[in-house]
């Protein structure tokens, strides 16, 4: 008599426990739903988003670029690793041609990391290091002769004066 009613018993807790988590789960689906269709409405509402994620994807990557400087084809215009034109300066700039940099000195044992992001149409280069308070807007003039590409960086407080190091 015992395992008989030990055998309702755990058929009766079995279908309640399914029936509560399908409530559950419809409830959680319901909250789901609710929670996409305001999104949607806010997309629509706010940027024009009509339904087509490839349009949504696009805006993003235009905001990206446009607006924030990020893996922006300007940036290319700086890759490489810049030392400066004076001998008794050691200090290396490296961009990485996405939006990612690196100013080190071996003499003074230093570095730090930052990124950037080029306007070529302003001629401005807005570079934050780690080690800076802020951003650093920098005007920069790129000039090439026969044999040297070379990199002048200033800003209101910072002026550096660069040269291209060679690759092999």
């Amino acid at each position: 008599m015992k395992k008989g009613l030990t055998a309702v018993a755990v058929g009766l807790a079995a279908v309640t426990s399914l029936i509560t988590l399908g409530g559950c789960a419809q409830n959680l689906q319901d909250t789901g739903n609710k929670i996409v269709s305001n999104a949607k409405s806010y997309f629509e509402s706010e940027i024009n988003y009509s339904g087509d994620l490839s349009k949504l994807k696009n805006d993003a990557v235009s905001y990206f670029n446009e607006e924030l400087g990020l893996n922006n084809n300007a940036n290319k215009s700086l890759e490489g690793t810049w030392k400066s034109e004076q001998g008794v300066n050691d200090w290396r700039w490296t961009f990485d041609g996405s939006n990612k940099c690196l100013l080190a000195s071996k003499s003074e044992n230093n570095s730090s990391e930052g990124t950037y992001s080029v306007d070529e149409a302003k001629k401005t280069v807005d570079i934050c290091l780690n080690s800076w308070q802020s951003t650093l807007t920098f005007s920069y003039k790129l000039r090439q002769t026969l044999s040297d590409q070379y990199l002048e960086l200033e800003s209101d407080s910072q002026s550096y004066r660069l040269i291209r190091e060679k690759t092999d």
